[in-house]
């Protein structure tokens, strides 16, 4: 018998701030987070910082064209050693001139004869993990992470490899912040039984199809295909020109996908976009989303993005911000979830919890 899925966090979890920094530290910290496209470092030297859980990491190209990791502090007493994005040849720390190449490895010291012998090979900047799918980039804080990329995204990378995404344009980005946790935006993400309520218009032309939902360890793929009677219409209507190599793909493709990769990444498809709305927490009760579209050229990007955010922005988080205003009365609780409709959240919960209550280099994702 199949146990119905329960809701596992208690209040505290979206708005105590020692359970936030703990979260920082031991879901964020010890998963793969995006990190932005290949395409913004496209020349030998060209770096990025961003920031995983507690630690500020440095992506950069080396002369070899390859992509490094590392974290963002200096050797010597702890400096940041860069800000925002760049190029340089050699990492130079602003507070005492150490320098660093783009291997990390230790180069310079001011002053050397203050330090007598150093060992340089053990002074190298910090190494994190970068890895690079479809020309998106993903980070972990550790050097030998206990999953790598592919083993992290598997099932999901494999699924939407057919949209080569490196073969797509960049064709907005854009941010904005509401006034809820992170997870009570993931928690909506994946839970089906609030299309029919929430999204009564702007995906009322949707079937609601759940049989088209694909779980893959923590993270979860999804198709919603348009009723017959509106299709027409909405490729008509459609700001955005269809992506070529979709066309001879399965016809899931097509339709509107929505879709997770843990910890904090919504993915949205369909015939003419790929889209990426990283969850960034600002705060216990404050969170960012990062909105990065691609496709292909030609079409109206902000006219898709006015109807995109009628559904993520106005509909999505609107409703959480209503339960966030809630979650410290005396008798705030969550009661019984739907037993297919909702399993994904308890999914999700499950996933988080082995990461916040357990070391990260003992993480075992389940796969069902």
């Amino acid at each position: 018998m199949t146990l119905a899925p329960a809701y596992q966090l208690p209040p505290e979890a979206y708005f105590d701030q020692a359970w936030f920094e703990k979260e920082k530290r031991q879901v964020f910290g010890g998963s793969w987070l995006f990190a932005g496209l290949s395409s913004e470092l496209a020349e030998d030297g060209a770096y990025k910082t961003v920031q995983a859980g507690l630690d500020q990491l440095i992506i950069v190209r080396d002369r070899g064209g390859a992509l490094n990791a590392f974290h963002n502090i200096c050797r010597h007493r702890g400096a940041r050693l860069v800000s925002d994005k760049g190029q340089c040849s050699t990492f130079t720390c602003p507070y005492h001139k150490w320098s660093f190449g783009l291997d990390g490895s230790l180069r310079g010291v001011a002053q050397p004869e203050q330090f007598g012998e150093l060992d340089f090979d053990q002074l190298g900047l910090h190494k994190a993990s970068v890895a690079n799918w479809m020309g998106l980039l993903f980070v972990h804080v550790d050097e030998n992470p206990p999953m790598t990329f592919a083993q992290w995204s598997t099932g999901l990378a494999e699924e939407l490899s057919v949209f080569e995404t490196d073969q797509l344009q960049l064709l907005k980005q854009e941010s904005f912040t509401f006034d809820a946790n992170w997870k009570l935006y993931i928690e909506n993400h994946v839970d089906w039984l609030h299309l029919w309520y929430v999204h009564p218009k702007t995906l009322g032309p949707l079937q609601h199809t759940f049989d088209e939902v694909k779980q893959f360890g923590s993270s979860f793929v999804s198709y919603d295909p348009l009723k017959p009677e509106h299709k027409a219409a909405y490729i008509e209507g459609n700001p955005l020109p269809d992506i070529p190599h979709l066309m001879d793909a399965d016809k899931r493709y097509l339709e509107t996908g929505a879709h997770f990769l843990f910890p904090n990444l919504p993915i949205f498809t369909d015939r003419s976009f790929f889209a990426l709305t990283e969850l960034v927490p600002i705060s216990p009760e404050k969170t960012q989303m990062n909105i990065t579209l691609l496709g292909m050229p030609g079409g109206d990007p902000d006219r898709f993005m006015q109807l995109f955010n009628k559904v993520t922005k106005d509909e999505d988080a609107e409703i959480i911000t209503t339960i966030q205003s809630v979650v410290r009365s005396s008798r705030f609780s969550v009661g019984p979830i739907a037993h297919t409709y909702e399993r994904a959240i308890s999914c999700f919960h499950d996933h988080y919890l082995n990461l916040l209550n357990g070391p990260a280099d003992v993480l075992q994702l389940k796969t069902n």
